[in-house]
Order: C-alpha cells, then structure tokens, then sequence
C-alpha cells in the first residue's frame, strides 16, 4: 500500500505544477554539489528528490533533507531525467540559475515530462 501511495504521489508530481518561491532558491543551492552556481545532470539525477503535499494539497518538490514531516515519494531516475531535459533549455549539461528561474516563475516548476 505504501507503494501504492508513493506511486501515485509521483504522478501527481508529474502532471502538477510544484510551489516553491524562496524554496526553489534553496533547492537550487541545495541541488549545486560543487557550489558553481549550475546544477550537472549528474547533480540532479544524484540528489535525492521527493514529492510532499502541503496542508492545502499543493504538491511541491524538495530535497529529502528538506522534509519536515510527513510521507514524501522520491522521483524516479527517469522523471529526474526528463526533468533536467525541460529545464536544461540550451542543452548545455548544466542548469544555470537563468534557466532554473525560467523554468519556476512566480514560484512554479513546470512539470511538463
């Protein structure tokens, strides 16, 4: 049942946008590894990613560490995959900060994978 319900978590995850704001700042420091100011795919595929509904029903995209209390469902290596494919928009390898706020204005990453 605890697969179940992380399952569907992900999906919601996949076809929700993700609330943030000053979190997406501290997801993006947290996801920077290397502290150069881009995340790597391999960055990204190596963090450890969850899904966690707030008590209005958003559903929002934290580092594990960041959970305070509560289920969280961990992405798949394959929604990270996509995920770094949609904000990776110049193809470089690296998400720059430009690209990583393009990809969550006014708060939201858009999950279109």
């Amino acid at each position: 049942m605890k697969q179940l319900i992380g399952y569907t978590l992900a999906v919601l995850a996949v076809l929700a946008p993700v609330a943030g704001n000053a979190s997406d700042e501290a997801l993006f420091n947290r996801l920077d590894g290397d502290k150069n100011g881009q995340i790597s795919r391999d960055e990204l595929i190596k963090s450890d990613l969850v899904v966690v509904k707030d008590a209005k029903g958003q559903h929002h995209v934290v580092h594990r560490d960041m959970v305070k209390q509560g289920d969280a469902a961990a992405l798949t290596e394959t929604q990270k995959q996509r995920l770094f494919g949609q904000i990776d928009a110049d193809k470089s390898g690296q998400i720059s900060r430009k690209e990583w706020n393009r990809a969550s204005p006014n708060g939201f990453i858009l999950w279109k994978f």
